[in-house]
């Protein structure tokens, strides 16, 4: 039950989120007195771009939804041992963020006749300062979002959910010894989650939605939607967190590459500190 809960409350949650992002476009039209596409009009992004951003989005917040049904037919059950299905689960997930990631690519580039080089800021600086502030940012985002607040949330959540059981892929990581599933997972969380998460939710989402109100309001919401789509109640408030940081990290380098890399550098400790037990066994 407590699982089943647990979903609910990121459902719940997104919900909010959401119903607070189409609040907060139509709030702040009103203040400015302008139509949402008045608003929005810049060389970046427009009323279209807020609609758009949708289509790719909605494959990532179908995911709490997707949860909640599962656990109600009784998925959380422990599944069949088996290396080959979850290698294979891993393979999809890859080809997912595929997915996603071309279909946002397609509408900023080719839908919306964008260059998302040039929109993203993906050349104004160069690889040393990039690299200086991914490790700068990240050993930040660790201390404040994976310890810190990691630990506050755990506390609060302990205080109200009994048996919360590890999160899937965690375990699932911790339990494979299989060098290539190992090799894959590293793929997918330094390479294929950041680079595609972050053109979506923090280029896209975050730029278009900025235009229609602004960038503290954008941030916080996209940052809500960002955490619930993870699935994982205990990482609700450090991934809110994290993704705040990203889009002031985006904001202050200008770049795409910078909360690309600190995305990166963030599951890349992680992964070692999920492994570490394991190791030491």
């Amino acid at each position: 039950m407590d699982e089943l809960a647990a979903k609910q409350v990121l459902l719940d949650f997104e919900i909010i989120a959401l119903i607070t992002l189409f609040a907060g476009v139509i709030a702040f039209a009103l203040v400015r007195r302008r139509g949402v596409s008045e608003a929005l009009a810049s060389p970046d992004f427009d009323g279209y771009d807020l609609a758009l951003m949708f289509f790719p989005s909605l494959l990532f917040l179908s995911n709490p939804m997707i949860e909640v049904m599962v656990a109600q037919n009784g998925g959380g059950e422990k599944k069949a041992e088996g290396g080959g299905s979850e290698l294979g689960s891993l393979l999809v997930n890859i080809a997912y963020f595929f997915f996603v990631g071309v279909m946002t690519y397609g509408i900023i580039e080719w839908v919306r006749n964008r260059r998302v080089v040039e929109l993203f800021g993906l050349k104004k600086l160069g690889l040393p300062l990039i690299v200086v502030y991914t490790i700068l940012g990240g050993v930040a985002s660790l201390v404040i979002c994976a310890w810190a607040l990691g630990g506050v949330s755990q506390v609060m959540l302990d205080r109200v959910f009994s048996d919360l059981a590890i999160q899937e892929s965690v375990q699932t990581l911790q339990e494979n010894q299989s060098a290539l599933f190992i090799g894959l997972t590293i793929v997918m969380a330094c390479v294929a989650a950041p680079v595609v998460e972050e053109l979506l939710f923090r280029g896209y989402m975050y730029g278009a939605l900025k235009r229609a109100t602004n960038p503290v309001f954008a941030a916080v919401v996209i940052g809500a939607l960002f955490a619930a789509v993870h699935g994982n109640l205990p990482a609700l408030l450090p991934l809110w967190a994290f993704s705040i940081l990203l889009c002031l990290a985006y904001e202050w380098s200008r770049s795409l590459w910078v909360p690309i890399g600190m995305h990166a550098f963030f599951n890349a400790a992680n992964i070692v500190f999920m492994l570490i037990p394991s190791s030491a066994e």
